[in-house]
């Protein structure tokens, strides 16, 4: 595909910015629960939860094990799941319920959560199972988190992370979190998504990403082709990956500030942006099969990014 904007000198790499990973973004409390113990709500969140009071928010029960929404709360559950939250982001949890008589087991997460702010309430099992859900294995322990908050595309493009990646249209909070997952692996600080028919940062995410989550910069766009457009005014050169690319991800030039833009499971990058991105590249299968998941496609895609740049720094 012709490029839009005349190539830069090549070897001629933008320098990455200092001072390491940005740090995990904010969080907003979700609705009150009912019973409380443990320190004070950090100031500032009174008015939200008076607000939230008697009232609960409607949403699908997500998959056993992994998180749920039960009662107007966001929950993770699981003896595992928990743990890599309160060492991941201990603030991100509002209210742990533990299982009277196993304070002992989960003393390190207690004590983290508590260091955060929050409360940490001792349940029967009866109760931990209305939680999670009668089929659900919850090993004793409930986290109701609060709701994540995203930065903004203008935060996130300031930052001027290289590379950054741009999700639209992935709908499986699963798939999601194993592409942040593997983003933080590959390196990536920063990660968009766009907000209409893509999966957002749920308990089911937050599980799947095994901890990616908390050390990623992660904002939301409305409009995928304005965001492309911008990312390009900020000199980043745009490269969708799809399995019908015009030329190979071995061929693209590492060199340059790189976006790269994933689509659905089923349908891949939409028209629209193909129409908008600099470059479509595709991966070489050499199997009967045609295409990869779209988490898979992304880590061969990002560690190759990474691959040719460590290279060339060698050299």
């Amino acid at each position: 595909m012709k490029p839009r904007r005349p190539f830069p000198p090549r070897g001629a790499r933008r320098a990455r910015p200092a001072g390491g990973r940005a740090a995990p973004p904010p969080y907003s409390p979700p609705p009150r629960t009912h019973a409380v113990s443990g320190p004070a709500a950090p100031a500032g969140l009174a008015g939200r939860e008076d607000r939230a009071r008697g009232r609960r928010a409607p949403g699908p029960r997500a998959p056993h094990g992994a998180g749920s929404q039960s009662a107007g709360r966001e929950l993770v559950f699981g003896a595992e799941p928990v743990h890599e939250l309160a060492a991941a982001a201990p603030g991100a949890v509002r209210t742990l319920y533990v299982r009277a008589g196993l304070e002992a087991r989960f003393g390190a997460d207690i004590e983290r959560i508590r260091a955060a702010g929050g409360q940490v309430i001792a349940a029967e099992a009866e109760t931990l199972a209305r939680m999670a859900g009668a089929e659900a294995r919850h090993q004793g322990v409930v986290a109701a988190i609060r709701e994540y908050r995203y930065a903004s595309l203008e935060e996130a493009i300031a930052a001027a992370p290289d590379p950054l990646l741009l999700i639209d249209g992935v709908t499986d909070p699963r798939n999601l979190g194993a592409l942040m997952r593997a983003a933080e692996c590959a390196g990536v600080e920063t990660v968009v998504l766009a907000r209409d028919r893509t999966a957002a940062v749920t308990p089911v995410a937050i599980k799947s990403s095994a901890g990616a989550w908390a050390h990623l910069k992660i904002a939301r766009c409305g409009n995928v082709a304005r965001a492309m457009e911008d990312l390009k005014q900020a000199g980043y050169w745009i490269a969708a990956l799809a399995p019908a690319g015009e030329r190979d991800i071995y061929e693209l030039d590492t060199t340059r500030r790189l976006a790269l833009v994933v689509g659905s499971e089923g349908r891949g990058i939409r028209d629209i942006v193909r129409k908008h991105a600099d470059f479509v590249v595709r991966i070489p299968m050499r199997g009967k099969v045609a295409s990869l998941n779209v988490a898979v496609a992304a880590a061969v895609a990002l560690f190759e990014i990474a691959r040719r740049r460590t290279i060339a720094n060698r050299a």
